[in-house]
């Protein structure tokens, strides 16, 4: 439920699950999904909308085994407007009545860390209580993705509730003892861009061992485009010390943006926002590409993002641009973790 573009999914599909149905509000989301999950029937309108009776027939099952999902943030996350009364902060409603009927093992609810802190915490008590009152035994923790091998510090809420008791322990994937992936590790070889150029060809061999399994038997590279920043926002950029916020530089200048942030190339990359213009790279004058930043994100090179590469003004609000679609995404090798551990509880338990 809210695929999104699909990083949950593949975390999925690489641990193992089939998912017989997915659904997404957003054209441009659901364009991107279509494409890299052909076989997956998605159902592109409001969940609300979407009656469960019906599902289930329409899909000519019972029950399933799981239900994930990852409700709009928007309403939660620290980066945005953290609007106590935003609609979306209900979504998880929508997650308990498909829960009512098709009564999975295992529910999935991930969200920003926000969401703890929504409400003075009364939003995530209610949501651990809807679950508690339809049958289920759900527990909560705070997974950092750059412990399971993903180049980013990114902090999210996983709640997992399942219809029988299971020890927590058994639930949530321990931390990888392989050293971090840096900025570096994950996008050097595509650092030969320059700003306002584009490729559909890899011009580096790979660089790491991250690198060689980001691009697995890829040949043509998507997504790959360097925004046409004039000089004087190069400069800026410039200015910018590495592993900085520009924030200091942003006093002088006469600027909307709250922050330019330039990428430490031996550190993992901060919390990926969908605002292209919060992380700059570390050795070229220009933000990351929508390719370089779903490395971040731990997604594979072969996954193609559809729709415009970025948008403004009035049409943020029906468009989901592709750099959008990429900082939403859970990262996959997070979701890989997490549901190979819950698909192994699974076997064991059920």
């Amino acid at each position: 439920m809210f695929s999104g573009c699909g990083g949950m999914s593949l975390g999925l599909e690489n641990a193992g699950f089939r998912i017989m149905h997915a659904n997404e509000l957003n054209q441009d989301a659901a364009a991107t999904y279509r494409y890299n999950f052909p076989n997956v029937k998605l159902e592109n309108r409001d969940v609300r909308r979407i009656h469960a009776r019906w599902l289930q027939r329409r899909l000519g099952i019972s029950g399933v085994d799981l239900i994930a999902a990852g409700p709009p943030c928007q309403g939660f996350s620290i980066a945005g407007r953290r609007r106590p009364r935003d609609p979306r902060n209900l979504l998880y409603k929508e997650v308990i009545r498909f829960v009512k009927v098709f009564r999975p093992k295992i529910v999935v609810i991930e969200n920003v860390v926000g969401m703890l802190f929504a409400n003075h915490g009364e939003t995530i008590d209610k949501v651990l209580s809807a679950l508690r009152e339809v049958g289920y035994h759900p527990h909560l923790k705070v997974l950092s993705a750059s412990d399971y091998g993903v180049p980013q510090a990114r902090k999210r809420v996983f709640i997992i509730a399942t219809s029988i008791r299971i020890p927590p322990g058994d639930l949530f994937p321990r931390r990888t003892r392989a050293k971090k992936i840096s900025v570096k590790d994950a996008i050097s070889d595509l650092a030969f861009l320059n700003v306002g150029e584009q490729s559909s060809w890899y011009k580096r061999k790979p660089r790491s061992n991250y690198q060689r399994f980001m691009r697995k038997d890829a040949s043509i590279l998507f997504n790959h485009e360097a925004p046409a920043h004039s000089r004087k926002i190069q400069r800026r950029f410039a200015s910018i010390p590495i592993g900085k916020n520009g924030k200091d530089v942003l006093r002088r200048v006469k600027t909307s943006k709250r922050t330019y942030f330039k990428l430490h190339p031996h550190k993992v990359s901060r919390s990926l926002t969908t605002l292209p213009e919060d992380s700059i790279h570390y050795l070229r004058n220009r933000v990351v590409t929508v390719r370089e930043m779903a490395r971040l994100q731990s997604i594979p090179d072969d996954f193609k993002f559809l729709g415009p590469r970025t948008t403004g003004g009035p049409r943020r609000t029906i468009e989901c641009p592709q750099y959008t679609q990429v900082g939403n995404a859970v990262p996959p090798l997070l979701a890989e973790r997490v549901f190979r551990t819950i698909g192994h509880a699974i076997t064991r338990y059920y």
